[in-house]
């Protein structure tokens, strides 16, 4: 069985914008798009750590691909 999500419209999703990134409740980072490839994948730069719990997990400056429906999204 494959999971259902809503696609995020490439529009809505844009390089140079900032997100805050949560995971089921739990606060993780602030983020900048560096790139959407469409669908549900985007490479994200972490900008700051936003929980000391998970921040040496999310150094700033690193930068990978997160699958953008698995996460919590919201303007920065």
């Amino acid at each position: 069985m494959s999971i259902q999500h809503d696609k995020v419209a490439l529009e809505e999703f844009q390089p140079g914008q900032r997100y805050n990134v949560a995971l089921r409740g739990t606060n993780l980072y602030r983020a900048e798009v560096v790139k959407f490839h469409g669908g549900c994948w985007a490479t994200v730069r972490v900008i700051e750590s936003i929980n000391p719990e998970t921040s040496k997990y999310y150094p700033e400056d690193a930068t990978f691909d997160i699958k953008v429906a698995e996460y919590d999204i919201t303007p920065a």
